[in-house]
């Protein structure tokens, strides 16, 4: 069976509704200020506002059943395997499905090596659309408390897995991205990989990630480029972010003969509007790095593409407008705060220089 939640997360959690302190009950966490009541499923505490779009609730936890089974025989590779060979919705092709697998199994080397300087350290870390946790692990180490969420009820048995295989604490939620149920300035630092173009809206998860992050917080995201030179990576077409929004899911049909539903590429414009909207402005966006294990899985003109890539980004000229057409969108976004004193010191010189 699985071990109970955290205590120490427990205290942590919020309603998501209202924000107010829960209570538990055995199995399920209680709102006395609103009512409303939240099951801990598996040892999972669930806290949705609503179900992941991709899935019904009672679809979501039967096939989370069935990986729980699994995860007490399997190691964390072949659980993730075992997930790919369920049904899925829409339908997977198989050479997507192998792409993906090697994705996620690979994933804790290329967080290793690319991006994880950019989460820093401190008391508490929250990865939202942890998936299978990959960025948790190489990072808990850093943190008193680090807790992973999800709207994936079943991906979080998975993230379970591998957490316990490394031998780290279980600190993980199945929750919304935006009704995120923790209090507010609640983490030194908020990270989101590959989650903002699975959202509805983008807006409102930046919005919950600038509230429980902490005054002097940062908030790392890592999220496919609508407008990259490549192809699309979750059908693998050529040109779909160039499209009307309206036009791609009939173009991805004509190519590909699969769906394409429930994703929405950002662009880097819209990213930084996004950020400054709700008052982080200060932004740092740069290139991401192309390991070598990625390089060996190219082929033809992504193969070449990838080096000339990797040499442009050199080009301090080049840098601004391979940014706006990258794979993928990295940014470091904090709040700019300025001291008062600061303010009185300009004001005071300014009125000098006048005099």
């Amino acid at each position: 069976m699985p071990a109970d939640v955290n205590p120490e997360l427990l205290r942590l959690l919020r309603c998501p509704a209202c924000k107010s302190r829960l209570s538990r009950r055995e199995d399920e966490l209680r709102c006395s200020t609103c009512g409303k009541t939240y099951p801990i499923v598996l040892g999972i505490p669930d806290l949705r506002v609503y179900e992941d779009p991709l899935i019904p609730l009672q679809d979501d936890y039967r096939k989370g059943e069935k990986v729980q089974v699994e995860a007490e025989r399997l190691n964390f590779a072949e659980l993730v395997r075992y997930y790919w060979s369920l049904p899925t919705y829409p339908y997977t092709p198989p050479d997507l499905k192998e792409r993906f697998i090697r994705q996620v199994l690979s994933q804790e080397d290329r967080v290793r090596e690319t991006f994880s300087s950019s989460i820093g350290r401190g008391q508490t870390f929250l990865e939202a659309g942890c998936g299978t946790a990959s960025l948790l692990r190489v990072v808990s180490s850093r943190f008193g408390l680090a807790v992973g969420c999800d709207v994936a009820f079943r991906w979080l048995l998975i993230a379970r897995k591998g957490l316990q295989e490394a031998g780290l604490p279980v600190n993980l939620v199945c929750c919304c991205a935006d009704y995120l149920p923790f209090p507010d300035e609640a983490f030194s630092s908020v990270a989101a990989v590959s989650l903002l173009e699975h959202v509805p809206d983008a807006g409102a998860v930046i919005s919950e990630f600038d509230r429980v992050m902490r005054k002097e917080g940062s908030i790392f995201v890592y999220t496919s480029n609508r407008f990259s030179l490549g192809p699309e990576p979750h059908v693998r077409v050529w040109g779909v972010g160039f499209l009307p929004r309206r036009w791609m899911s009939t173009y991805v049909k004509w190519v590909r003969k699969i769906p394409y539903e429930k994703k929405r590429l950002l662009s880097r414009f819209e990213v930084r509007r996004l950020f400054r909207k709700v008052g982080l402005d200060s932004l740092e966006f740069s290139l991401p790095a192309i390991t070598a294990a990625d390089r060996k899985k190219l082929r033809g003109l992504e193969k070449y593409g990838a080096r000339l890539f990797t040499w442009l980004g050199h080009v301090p000229f080049v840098r601004p407008f391979l940014l706006v057409v990258s794979p993928v969108i990295q940014v470091v976004a904090r709040r700019t705060r300025t001291n008062p004193a600061q303010i009185a010191d300009a004001l005071a010189s300014a009125m000098s220089r006048r005099a």
